[in-house]
């Protein structure tokens, strides 16, 4: 099988930051000295005259496992990436288009220092919701980044903090914190202990897991939470040793009609020594703790 040839001015083309590409990161390798696409050496208009968002009749020249490139009329072909040949998600490129064929696209960038256009099959409606998902994804990113540093000396005042807590609190009492951070499968509240019990002082934080976040199926924790909001949580259980607490953002009853049936444990009566203190997945990734800290670390004074 030859090895597919890409044109030089495309090269580095990465197509758009939205995860229906993610599946389109192996591009075939580019043969070396093809003259016929250095800049310069085609006739057509210069890509500086193209207009971001009009229409344009182009033929499509070649199909990759990512995309086509399309003869627009241009100095250098056009990137049509599979991600945007329509508005639904698009596993194979030429169900949609093939070599030869003439297409109605749309100019979504141009680059004239890399020679570069990528060019658009979906609606304008799509790709606003696009770039808006992209938008939120950074924003989130950028959030976590907003978090003040924990210092040693508040690390182990948590601890205790903790260790004070656990010895009696009410889990089915409301009480007010923050989101300082959230994550794929949860979000971390900081709240303070003395809400909960007359002997406990100090602020911790906890996890609402994301299927604690609501009654019903949360498909985001974004949805529902932000950093900096103010939320109503209790307390559902405290693992003093691994540092850990299980947060929750709905009732206790109705997260016991919820729940499944507790499997019996052998051995004895039973009693929450038996058993784990958080059910599988509560607490998301098994390395929570730690990734909070390393967050923490990382984080400005």
């Amino acid at each position: 099988m030859s090895e597919e040839e890409i044109p030089a001015e495309v090269e580095a083309m990465d197509g758009v930051d939205s995860e229906e590409e993610m599946h389109n990161t192996e591009r075939p390798a580019r043969k070396s000295g093809t003259a016929k696409h250095k800049k310069g050496g085609r006739s057509g208009k210069p890509i500086s005259e193209l207009e971001i968002g009009s229409t344009v009749t182009a033929t499509v020249k070649t199909t990759t496992s990512y995309g086509a490139f399309l003869d627009i009329g241009c100095q250098t072909d056009a990137l049509l990436h599979i991600s945007r040949m329509a508005d639904d998600f698009v596993a194979n490129v030429e169900d949609v288009v093939k070599a030869g064929e003439e297409v109605s696209v749309r100019i979504v960038s141009v680059d004239t220092e890399k020679n570069q256009v990528a060019v658009s099959m979906q609606s304008e409606e799509k790709e606003a919701e696009n770039a808006a998902r992209v938008a939120e994804r950074r924003a989130n990113s950028s959030r976590r980044k907003e978090r003040p540093q924990r210092s040693g000396a508040d690390q182990a005042a948590q601890a205790a903090s903790l260790a004070k807590l656990s010895e009696g609190f009410d889990d089915s009492k409301f009480v007010e914190g923050e989101v300082v951070s959230t994550l794929d499968f949860g979000a971390f509240v900081r709240f303070d202990t003395s809400q909960l019990s007359e002997t406990a002082e100090g602020e911790v934080d906890g996890l609402v897991h994301i299927s604690a976040l609501t009654e019903g199926r949360a498909s985001s924790v974004s949805e529902f939470v932000s950093v900096g909001d103010k939320v109503q949580i209790r307390v559902r259980s405290i693992d003093v040793d691994g540092g850990r607490v299980s947060l929750s953002m709905i009732t206790k009853e109705a997260e016991e009609k919820s729940a499944p049936p507790a499997r019996k444990e052998g051995g004895g009566a039973g009693g929450k020594r038996g058993r784990s203190m958080f059910a599988p997945g509560e607490m998301g990734a098994e390395d929570w703790a730690e990734s909070l800290k390393e967050f923490d670390d990382t984080q400005p004074v």
